[in-house]
């Protein structure tokens, strides 16, 4: 159980980080939910990743504070 006495609230319980793996690359974005909203939407324009790639952002606990995560896979560095 965590301590709730630091004043840190705890992720919801659907939340948790992906598994690392050396051959991708996750990306975070945290922050109100327009502006998380936002640059996701912005990388899809660009052509970086597509929206579904994101999970849909969840609150993080802290005032409107929101967390989305997506990864993708990383060419192998050529050498």
């Amino acid at each position: 159980m965590f301590d709730q006495s630091f004043g840190e609230p705890n992720l919801p319980t659907s939340f948790a980080l992906p598994t690392y793996r050396p051959d991708r690359l996750t990306h975070i974005l945290l922050g109100d939910y327009a502006a998380v909203v936002g640059a996701i939407n912005q990388m899809d324009v660009l052509h970086y990743c597509d929206r579904v790639a994101w999970i849909a952002p969840v609150p993080t606990g802290r005032s409107g504070e929101y967390i989305s995560v997506m990864t993708r896979r990383i060419a192998p560095a050529e050498g």
